[in-house]
């Protein structure tokens, strides 16, 4: 999740997650996409200024900086993205309809991470579509980051670990990225 979807859904009048609570894919033209694009550009230069100062420890727990290469560009990019860390597999979570993940498409790709003022450096691979290893992913994501379960549009149970019935509806509309360190 990036910082920008975890304030969507709390801005979002419906109380309905986003982006999956949204009944169709946004597309250019829809009053969503513009909101949104205006708050990952107001928003995500805000988050990333915080993660690199002092005052990191707010957010550094659970939002790093994810730096990479643009795929037809080359151009490097750094989007600030809610993680879950186990052992050496750092993972993020994203809704589909957002785009930067799918500069993260084809074999490994190099990445390097920024968490708590400490860069790192691994290979990403991407989940996308309905499949185990994604379901396996998010449930691992979010039974370690619940807060986050609201804005996919996922239930948790009482233990508040992510439903299963709740993952498969969710699931097409998910990608994760999980990045191996070196």
């Amino acid at each position: 999740m990036s910082y920008t979807h975890h304030s969507l859904s709390r801005v979002a009048a419906s109380g309905s997650a986003l982006p999956c609570g949204l009944s169709k894919r946004p597309t250019s033209g829809d009053r969503f996409v513009s909101i949104e694009h205006l708050l990952y550009k107001t928003l995500n230069p805000v988050m990333t200024a915080l993660l690199r100062s002092p005052l990191h420890g707010i957010a550094s727990g659970t939002i790093a900086l994810l730096h990479f290469r643009g795929l037809k560009s080359g151009r490097e990019f750094v989007t600030p993205l809610s993680y879950t860390r186990e052992n050496k597999t750092i993972r993020f979570l994203s809704a589909h309809s957002t785009r930067w993940w799918m500069n993260l498409r084809g074999e490994p790709v190099p990445v390097s991470i920024e968490i708590a003022r400490e860069t790192y450096t691994g290979k990403a691979r991407l989940w996308d579509g309905d499949s185990e290893p994604l379901r396996e992913g998010v449930r691992r994501f979010l039974t370690a980051l619940p807060r986050d379960a609201k804005v996919y549009g996922i239930k948790l149970d009482g233990s508040r670990r992510p439903v299963e019935e709740s993952i498969a509806k969710a699931a097409p509309e998910l990608v994760l990225v999980e990045v191996e360190l070196d």
